[in-house]
């Protein structure tokens, strides 16, 4: 019996051992290939950043390094920068992290710190900062199946001295998703509390929402991008666009929507307005020199709602003017 046991026992150390190598065994496997990942991942960056230098597009990435083990694996940048030569497009951010997990490399999570400046020739300026803003992505080969990015406390400002424009903006909260949805692309963005500076006046806070399909536009999420004319010559159905006062007070636009290859803006839309004396008072004090407007618009909306306070009419969007009826109403630059 005592022999017996001994060799029991023997057997279960074996396995003990047998165990504890392949644990060890595993583990400097393991260690071997994060390792060797990271360096080749670090080492395809460098090289593909450094080609990018001589083309016309092209990306930078200070103080480059490969983080994240054990479990994850991540790109991170002491700055970041990017340069698109054709359209004269460039902008330069804070550090970013990301990481993603070892068993899941196409769904990264990134961090990217302020601030950030953007510069399109010949003087467009965008100087913005954030105090947090976090982005996802899901990637295959062949580009981006979905990606968001929200952002706490924005504030910026927009230039464009040989325009004399210069507009502040700021939004306690910002969120934008996109996903691919067949050929087509699905959008949705939504800013909260956004407030305006026009420099002789503030816009009084408003949450800001909208929600709309892109037809045929998956592809911009390709490796090759959207199209450098885009938005021009697309299709989009708006599930609802909306602006919201507080207190009920909102504005909601939906319908099909395109815009030509001219830029201007063509479409059928149902508008919901719930509070209109609200919006008018709002606008004639914002902007007094479209009171009367205001003032006029207002009481066509209600006097097709029959005098109620709340109204749900179509506009029809011609070539960038807008239609109450068979009125114009206001006028829609060209994108």
């Amino acid at each position: 019996m005592a022999s017996s046991s001994r060799a029991d026992t023997s057997g279960v150390t074996r396995k003990l051992v047998w165990l504890a190598m392949a644990v060890v065994v595993f583990a400097a496997l393991y260690t071997g290939g994060w390792f060797y990942a990271a360096s080749r991942l670090k080492d395809r960056l460098t090289e593909a950043l450094a080609a990018s230098q001589q083309g016309m597009h092209s990306a930078s990435c200070s103080g480059l390094s490969v983080r994240g083990f054990p479990f994850r694996i991540g790109i991170f940048c002491d700055s970041v920068g990017i340069d698109d030569r054709p359209t004269g497009l460039s902008a330069s951010f804070g550090a970013l992290r990301s990481a993603a997990q070892v068993y899941r490399p196409g769904h990264a999570v990134i961090e990217l710190d302020g601030p950030a400046q953007v510069r399109v020739t010949p003087d467009l300026a965008f100087d913005v900062n954030w105090d947090l803003l976090r982005a996802s992505a899901v990637a295959w080969t062949d580009g981006l199946d979905r990606a968001s990015v929200a952002y706490d406390g924005l504030k910026g400002r927009f230039n464009v001295p040989s325009q004399a424009l210069s507009v502040g903006i700021a939004a306690t909260h910002g969120e934008k998703h996109l996903r691919q949805s067949g050929e087509a692309l699905d959008v949705a963005a939504s800013l909260d509390a956004l407030s305006l500076d026009l420099g002789d006046k503030v816009l009084p806070p408003l949450d800001v929402k909208v929600d709309l399909t892109i037809a045929d536009a998956a592809k911009w999420m390709s490796t090759e991008g959207p199209p450098p004319t885009a938005p021009l010559g697309t299709s989009a159905e708006l599930r609802g666009l909306s602006l919201d006062l507080g207190d009920g007070k909102t504005i909601t636009l939906s319908g099909p929507v395109k815009i030509g290859d001219d830029g201007y803006v063509s479409g059928a839309l149902d508008l919901t307005i719930e509070g209109i004396e609200a919006w008018r008072d709002r606008v004639s004090e914002v902007f007094p020199e479209a009171a009367e407007t205001a003032q006029r618009v207002a009481g066509a909306i209600k006097g097709l709602s029959g005098g109620q306070d709340r109204a749900v009419v179509k506009l029809n969007v011609q070539q960038g003017t807008v239609y109450l009826g068979p009125f114009p109403i206001a006028e829609i630059p060209p994108l």
